[in-house]
């Protein structure tokens, strides 16, 4: 059908190089062997909320006076907080969550992947728990999730009490959508990108947004790509895509002054998918906040350089105990 309905000539020349470049790929490149020998990826606790089952894991070992809540970030899953996970969990009661439509969490036919329906389940997935205090910590779209969720936990006053917030490369602002957000809402890219593996297809987008390359492993790629195969994974960051910005995003910004907690905001110098003045916007919007950016570092600080990261969280959060 695609083929009869577009001319060659419409066609721009590097998507006939994707082409070609993917169907050599596919055949040839030795790097991209089968993952057997890796660990296998496996569902951990869920709850069951409203119709959608989200996955988690828990860590209680630590002291409850404060419970940390990771919140991943666009096509990611709780998998992305790999390496700074064990060093949380051994000084603080941690829990990751993947959201809707990522992981092994839920991901029903439908459209509903609202920024809003995410911070939703998050106010009702933290209820669920039991959790009394919490600091929520969000990268890229988590980041607005977490935003997002504070702004509703203002409005609701749920059962809990929200005393810190951690942003990492955060969604908020006015932007040009992410590169890999524009091939998933525009059909024919997209056609194109379901022909790469998913392993291929992970590795040259880590490797785009990592400047860290050197993190770009074969063990870390296949915790992404592991997740894109699974029944419902296409349509659920399709609709995540088309979503991604809110209908009401000028009014929400115009609240991000109202953010008084402690707010930690760590950003990649280099990060080519959210420009790092956000970082400095969300700064002077959140009066209490700091902010902690890191050189020659991409989108994902906490998988390129973990050991900073969990300095500046580490500092951050004996502050609030």
């Amino acid at each position: 059908m695609i083929g009869n309905s577009l001319k060659c000539s419409r066609i721009a020349p590097h998507i006939f190089l994707l082409l070609t470049a993917t169907l050599f790929v596919a055949c040839a490149t030795p790097g991209l062997a089968p993952m057997a020998n890796l660990s296998s990826l496996a569902p951990s606790e869920t709850v069951y909320i409203d119709g959608i089952t989200l996955n988690y894991t828990s860590s209680t070992i630590a002291p409850e006076d404060v419970t940390l809540v990771l919140i991943h970030g666009f096509g990611a899953s709780l998998e992305t907080w790999y390496d700074v996970y064990p060093s949380l969990s051994a000084q603080f009661r941690v829990v990751r969550l993947d959201l809707k439509g990522h992981g092994f969490s839920s991901k029903p036919e439908d459209d509903n992947y609202t920024l809003d329906e995410q911070a939703r389940l998050v106010i009702a997935f933290i209820t669920k728990l039991g959790l009394k205090r919490v600091v929520l910590i969000g990268h890229s779209f988590g980041g607005g999730v977490a935003v997002l969720t504070y702004l509703r936990y203002q409005d609701q006053k749920p059962s809990f009490d929200i005393v810190g917030m951690v942003l990492i490369d955060s969604a908020g602002y006015p932007q040009a959508l992410p590169f890999f957000v524009k091939a998933l809402r525009d059909p024919v890219r997209r056609f194109f990108i379901y022909l790469m593996s998913s392993e291929f297809r992970t590795r040259l987008l880590l490797e785009r947004v990592f400047s860290v390359t050197s993190q770009v492993t074969p063990e870390r790629v296949h915790r992404y790509a592991y997740f894109f195969d699974l029944p419902g994974s296409r349509n659920a960051l399709e609709q995540t895509a088309k979503h991604i910005v809110p209908p009401d995003v000028d009014q929400l910004i115009l609240r991000f002054r109202q953010i008084s907690i402690p707010t930690l905001i760590i950003w990649g110098e280099r990060d080519s998918v959210i420009p790092v003045e956000n970082a400095h916007k969300f700064a002077q919007d959140i009066k209490t906040s700091r902010l902690a950016v890191f050189p020659e570092t991409g989108h994902v600080p906490h998988e390129e350089r973990p050991a900073q990261v969990l300095k500046e969280l580490g500092d951050f959060l004996r502050a609030l105990q």
